[in-house]
């Protein structure tokens, strides 16, 4: 890099997107109206150069000569570089202790009381959760992860790609890479945890597939019904050194209340909050928490999105939890709700009602660093309401799953959020990809994506089923409108 374009002669990595071109050319990242395999973002920085000096003589009877050569070199950023700036960039309170500066702070997330139904802690605040440790401090991320058990024993994806069932999808099958998408992506979850130790998972829904938690909806929430998917689809494949014990911070997704109905055991992905795990958290359907670090806090708001998958019992019944097709009309969740088919939609209303009111008030009394929304539903759907909550109090992150690969949208002029940044993490392997994998991971249909929290930056990578880091930006603050001014 010459100093006409960084006097410095160093530049530091800001964004980076790869993509692998696919069959039907999906796959290009579109920036300025410009379409590219490959994208990198580098702003200048200041830096260090090194030179060395060699002396080099020469002598005979008549001349003497030394030569000089100088060598500058470039530096540009990797990702231990970027912690190593952190600390002396974003340096954290050599004094903090969670005693001092956060004495009721709990040291891990606490479960609350359960509640009758599944619905009674809606909105519940858990206590706020501190941790001591100094950074590097980092979460992970994964949606649409949960397969469906076999009869032979094993769990595989759902199959969204077949011809004759699924037109819209209909894609080559890749053996090694389909027929197992959700064990290469925990194993690669795994083999990070290992060196990374992430402090938690934010578990962004659709958990068990096709149609949620086998069972019927109506079961008090402290009565937890025995399952083998959360045994055999979560605890036997999520495992190992740096993930066990790590809590799952989670929502439901639309294919948790059923997929195509609304009538599937959702209540019971709550209840296994107070099962024998000990490390799954849905407390309710939306709920938060705040986290504390040294220096800095944050403020989790985890979301229920599932309305935009409902309508009128005619509506589509491919993509409408109230359909009148693959429900009954007496269908009912008892006193939980929906009491019935024709309650479904106004009862997935007033649950939006409700939550709304809960994230307007939750957001303007917020003091932490930073706001982070969690959520199924990507924040294209519901654009308007998400854009106007977002500039009037500063939202961060939306971290999300639904469709089904890994997005990050950040910078890019398509981004209408922007400078708030959104993720889409739904490529966990638990159903097929949108688009078709390449075996060695060169794509972004599976995998998850890691978090790294500081006081002024979160860097964001996407992680590939192949181990490759296919995505990569840097956040900074987003402050509410009333504080730009």
């Amino acid at each position: 890099m010459n100093d006409t374009v960084c006097v410095s002669r160093a530049a530091r990595l800001v964004l980076l997107n790869v993509s692998k071109p696919v069959w039907y050319g999906r796959e290009f990242v579109q920036i300025d109206d410009c379409r590219y395999m490959f994208f990198a973002h580098y702003e200048c920085v200041p830096t260090t150069t090194t030179t060395t000096n060699t002396g080099t003589s020469t002598t005979s009877t008549t001349t003497s000569r030394t030569s000089t050569t100088t060598t500058t070199t470039t530096t540009v950023e990797t990702e231990k570089m970027f912690m190593d700036r952190l600390k002396t960039r974003f340096p954290e309170p050599a004094d903090f202790t969670c005693a001092k500066d956060c004495p009721t702070c709990k040291r891990s997330f606490e479960r609350p009381k359960a509640g009758q139904w599944a619905t009674d802690l809606n909105g519940v605040q858990l206590p706020d959760v501190c941790f001591e440790a100094k950074g590097p401090h980092k979460v992970f991320v994964i949606g649409d992860w949960g397969g469906i058990i076999r009869k032979s024993g094993g769990v595989s994806p759902a199959d969204h790609r077949r011809p004759g069932k699924f037109a819209a999808h209909t894609r080559p099958y890749v053996p090694g890479v389909d027929d197992c998408a959700q064990q290469r992506v925990a194993s690669q979850m795994q083999a990070r945890a290992s060196w990374a130790h992430p402090d938690y998972i934010l578990n962004v829904g659709d958990n068990f597939y096709w149609g949620g938690v086998d069972g019927k909806c109506g079961e008090p929430a402290w009565k937890g019904v025995s399952s083998r998917q959360f045994q055999h689809v979560f605890e036997e494949i999520y495992h190992g050194p740096g993930i066990d014990g790590k809590p799952w911070l989670g929502v439901l997704g639309n294919h948790d209340y059923g997929g195509y109905k609304f009538s599937a055991a959702w209540d019971q992905v709550i209840s296994y909050t107070w099962g024998q795990s000990g490390r799954w958290l849905t407390p309710a359907q939306y709920w938060r928490v705040k986290v504390h670090y040294p220096g800095f806090s944050v403020d989790y708001f985890f979301a229920d999105t599932n309305v935009f998958d409902t309508g009128a019992p005619a509506a589509d019944p491919g993509h409408n939890l109230c359909n009148n097709v693959h429900n009954q009309w007496n269908t009912s969740c008892g006193a939980e709700g929906p009491s019935s088919l024709a309650d479904c939609p106004g009862w997935f209303q007033r649950l939006w009602a409700s939550q709304s009111k809960w994230l307007e008030d939750g957001l303007a009394a917020s003091e932490a660093d930073w706001q982070i929304i969690v959520t199924h539903f990507p924040p294209k759907w519901g654009l308007e309401y998400w854009k106007d909550l977002t500039v009037r109090h500063g939202i961060d992150l939306f971290v999300s799953g639904h469709a089904h690969n890994q997005e990050l949208h950040h910078f890019e002029d398509g981004n209408w959020l922007r400078p708030t940044a959104w993720i889409v993490s739904g490529g966990g392997g638990g159903i097929t990809s949108e688009g078709v994998p390449d075996p060695a991971g060169h794509d972004n249909m599976y995998g998850f994506f890691e978090l790294t929290l500081s006081a002024k930056e979160i860097e964001i990578q996407g992680i590939s089923h192949g181990g490759v880091t296919m995505f990569q930006s840097f956040l900074v603050q987003r402050f509410p409108a009333a504080k730009q001014s």
